[in-house]
């Protein structure tokens, strides 16, 4: 009994975990959502007003943001970073399907 117990404590605190760093990154609660905001690169990205779009394999961003990676979430941009701050980045939500987030103040 003491096992499952502490097995449940594990897992409800990992949960918990997920879903306090989701609202820290994304500021939203729900790891499973599209989030509103996403912080990069010291700047903040606001969702695009457009529905996620479809890219081709030719058409999809080059270029991956490793630091998201531990929150499951994959973000690209479509030039490599270089000493300015990307306008666009894309979430990328299923098969050829990207979210666009536009740097704060742009549209």
């Amino acid at each position: 009994m003491k096992k499952y117990k502490k097995l449940i404590w594990i897992l409800m605190s990992v949960v918990v975990l997920v879903i306090i760093g989701n609202r820290w990154a994304f500021g939203i609660w729900n790891p499973l959502s599209k989030p509103d905001r996403i912080e990069c690169f010291g700047r903040r990205y606001y969702i695009s007003n457009l529905d996620p779009i479809s890219m081709s394999e030719s058409e999809r961003p080059e270029y991956a943001i490793s630091t998201w990676v531990w929150a499951g979430k994959s973000l690209y941009m479509s030039e490599a970073k270089g000493n300015i701050v990307p306008v666009l980045i894309y979430l990328k939500l299923s098969n050829g399907q990207y979210q666009i987030y536009a740097l704060s103040g742009s549209n």
